[in-house]
């Protein structure tokens, strides 16, 4: 019985200490913060969590959040009180039509390295995906799928993760796909995911303080502690 209580483990005891590689904590220029206050508060409750190394990825969408790197580290000078955390800032750039032209004239800003972070819509893939992913590795470029567990359109298609990798392509986990937080969809696909270790990094995607909130509380069936823990040692080792 008492096996029955003890079976799911703590998500932040595994990730307690790994690096921030995806979130919208910049003000004012995205879907995440607003005011540089609001981005002083997500850095204390990282700071209460353990994370000490964030990389902000505010979004790169043409007509939405059309973004430059000037755009973006204005907004990350407009944050004073960093609360000792040693923040950077990159983009998470939409796979759109406007992307091909900022890689071609080299108007990006990688996460570290060579390495991009990359999303694509949530109703359906480009027509060119891999072609895109092709010319973003020939550009010297290494691609980082956001989220892939969230694209719906590849559920039933589970082979399509791992032809990802196979073209070159990493994938990253949002840590609240492990909840039921944006659907048991998700939630299922992102398991399967884990279990098959087909993950590279793993990143939050925080938005606001009720995310982080969830991030804190919520726990994982301990079957799956060694492949969480893999992702997290991998984010930990590339990113620090």
């Amino acid at each position: 019985m008492f096996g029955l209580f003890n079976n799911k483990i703590s998500f932040l005891e595994i990730w307690s200490g790994t690096p921030e590689m995806h979130c919208h904590v910049l003000p004012g220029i995205d879907d995440g913060a607003k005011t540089p206050n609001q981005s002083e508060e997500l850095l204390k409750k990282y700071a209460a969590l353990g994370c000490t190394k964030i990389i902000a990825t505010p979004h790169t969408m043409a007509g939405i959040y059309d973004n430059t790197p000037e755009i973006i580290k204005s907004a990350y000078e407009n944050i004073s009180d960093k609360q000792d955390i040693a923040l950077s800032y990159s983009s998470e750039y939409m796979l759109d039509e406007n992307f091909s032209k900022l890689l071609e004239e080299g108007n990006i800003i990688p996460l570290y390295e060579k390495y991009v972070l990359v999303e694509m819509s949530f109703f359906q893939p480009p027509e060119n995906l891999f072609e895109i992913i092709y010319k973003i590795g020939t550009l010297g470029y290494i691609p980082v799928m956001a989220h892939p567990e969230r694209y719906a359109y590849y559920h039933k298609r589970f082979d399509i993760y791992k032809e990802f990798k196979q073209k070159g392509c990493l994938l990253q986990l949002n840590a609240l796909s492990l909840t039921p937080h944006y659907g048991e969809g998700v939630q299922k696909i992102a398991f399967k995911l884990l279990s098959e270790n087909l993950y590279d990094y793993i990143g939050t995607d925080t938005h606001r303080i009720d995310h982080l909130e969830k991030v804190r509380n919520f726990k994982i069936p301990k079957k799956y502690q060694e492949n969480l823990q893999t992702i997290c040692d991998f984010t930990r080792n590339e990113i620090l």
